[in-house]
């Protein structure tokens, strides 16, 4: 889960995830029942996939349509309704299915071209200022080892409802890119962004700016999301805490309605 890149997918343990998931679908409860194929949709997406480090990549299974398992996941929570929306989110809080008792979630809106490598400081700056003013300062982690940092990247043009640990006190949010040799690079020549607040306030969301290159032109192109023609021109909607706190029919719901 914690690491200075990704770990990559591992191809032989997702079709044995892809199997167990079949198995599970089968033979656990009643035919397209909904509270079953949640549960199953809980161990394949929210845990299996997470382990194998393959909730961002294509389809591994020989009958597979060689779709991101992130969408399949979305139609998937519609489809059945499932209670846990956050098995289709990016977990940096914990290993598996994502514990809400020990997360502070933010949607994540990336509008931008990079994936997003997020780093987590635990440390506190003031001690005496954050108890007397609930007011947190940035600066208790300097270089990279201060940091937790999330091996679990959000891939560029994606709206997805990010998993912190409970206790982060700032946030720093790198812009990375996967070459065609699947080598990874951050920009570490640009300032990253940061997350912060305190116990009482933490940010709702966090948008990475729209620019001319956030223009979608199908739902295709809004990974989490939908494309909405009410912007103009024609951008992603973007992903609210509205569609953490409600069941999965609701997960691609206007957030403006």
């Amino acid at each position: 889960m914690y690491g200075e890149w990704p770990s990559g997918c591992d191809v032989d343990a997702a079709r044995q995830c892809e199997y167990d998931f079949l198995t599970c679908r089968l033979f656990s409860g009643p035919v397209d029942d909904p509270p079953t194929l949640c549960k199953c949709g809980e161990d394949f997406y929210g845990s299996c996939l997470r382990s194998a480090g393959c909730v961002i990549h294509q389809e591994v299974g020989a009958l597979s349509l060689g779709e991101l398992y992130l969408k399949k996941c979305v139609d998937h929570i519609i489809k059945y309704d499932c209670e846990d929306t956050m098995m289709c989110g990016i977990n940096c809080a914990t290993a598996n299915n994502v514990d809400r008792a020990v997360s502070k979630i933010i949607p994540f809106n990336n509008y931008g071209k990079y994936y997003l490598r997020v780093r987590i400081c635990k440390g506190i700056a003031n001690e005496q200022r954050l108890q007397r003013y609930a007011l947190m300062e940035t600066g208790a982690c300097k270089e990279l080892v201060d940091f937790d940092v999330c091996a679990r990247w959000i891939p560029p043009f994606s709206y997805v409802p990010v998993a912190l640990p409970v206790d982060a006190t700032y946030i720093e949010v790198d812009s990375c890119e996967i070459n065609d040799e699947g080598e990874y690079m951050c920009h570490d020549e640009w300032e990253p962004q940061m997350i912060f607040g305190n116990s009482y306030m933490f940010p709702r969301t966090f948008d990475i700016p729209k620019t001319t290159e956030s223009e979608c032109l199908d739902n295709s192109n809004c990974l989490g999301s939908f494309c909405d023609d009410h912007f103009r021109p024609p951008m992603c909607s973007p992903k609210t805490m509205r569609h953490v706190l409600n069941s999965g029919k609701n997960y691609l719901s206007d957030p403006f309605g």
